[in-house]
């Protein structure tokens, strides 16, 4: 029988190196231990020797190159692509335009500047209230003619000769209403033959027939005094007229919105 001498450990090494192009390098190691007793003991390590790099490479764009018929198109990307959305808080306000009063502020009326004044009493009443005399404008002339006045539940009515020949209605609103004076006692009635509450009065001839034929009339309610007749005097103005009546020491002031058939009124005492 062959006699077994223990023979000195030989260790073979073999070291490989694989590097991956790609991602990663594998280093496999292999042991071969020889003994007595044959023992192998294989070990392979795998060792990432590199952490691989992403790379970005640039995909095809779709960015038309610039061109005279799309540079303004493309001006217009560029800033939307770096525009920056401000909170609500810090958006622009709107600019104020120099010049123009806030809104909602009041501004004070002028008075226009006329070569003459009103004549008379209608002078003190005109100068006094730059609002009264800004809405009237400049004086025109004195005019006077036969007049009657009649006050009712919730307004006036005015009969002036002219011409031409009309009936004012004053509304509680402060607005009036002017209407022809077509009367005729020769063939209209001189009464309705309607019967008013005690103390209240039916209006007859021609406040009457506007009483009865225009219901915003109607709706004044009934006459609460008499007719009063006089001859007044009325100061024209460009956009209405003073009209002064002795019977009721009043001095009606009609500023014309509608070629004079409507406008805002008001009474002021006085006289001419």
């Amino acid at each position: 029988m062959p006699t077994l001498t223990d023979t000195p450990l030989v260790i073979v090494t073999e070291t490989v190196t694989a590097t991956a192009t790609e991602t990663e390098t594998v280093t496999p190691t292999e042991t071969l231990e020889l003994s007595a007793t044959p023992s192998v003991t294989p070990s392979a390590t795998i060792t990432e020797t590199s952490t691989p790099t992403p790379t970005i490479t640039p995909l095809p764009s779709n960015t038309p190159e610039p061109t005279e018929d799309n540079e303004g198109l493309l001006a217009l990307i560029q800033l939307a692509a770096v525009a920056t959305i401000l909170p609500p808080n810090l958006m622009p306000v709107a600019p104020t335009v120099i010049g123009a009063p806030p809104f909602g502020a009041t501004v004070a009326p002028v008075a226009p500047t006329c070569a003459a004044l009103p004549q008379g009493g209608f002078a003190a009443a005109y100068s006094s209230d730059a609002g009264l005399a800004a809405q009237l404008g400049c004086p025109l002339g004195l005019v006077s003619f036969p007049t009657a006045s009649q006050t009712y539940q919730m307004g006036d009515l005015l009969w002036m000769q002219g011409p031409p020949q009309a009936i004012y209605a004053l509304f509680n609103t402060g607005r009036f209403q002017r209407y022809d004076d077509t009367f005729n006692a020769a063939t209209d009635p001189a009464s309705g033959g309607e019967t008013p509450p005690p103390g209240l009065l039916e209006p007859v001839r021609g406040f009457g027939k506007v009483w009865r034929t225009f219901g915003e009339v109607r709706a004044m309610g009934w006459a609460m005094t008499e007719e009063v007749g006089g001859q007044s005097t009325a100061q024209i103005f460009e956009r209405g007229q003073m009209v002064y009546f002795p019977q009721r020491g009043m001095i009606f002031v009609l500023i014309t919105d509608n070629g004079g058939l409507s406008g805002g009124w008001r009474a002021i005492v006085g006289s001419f």
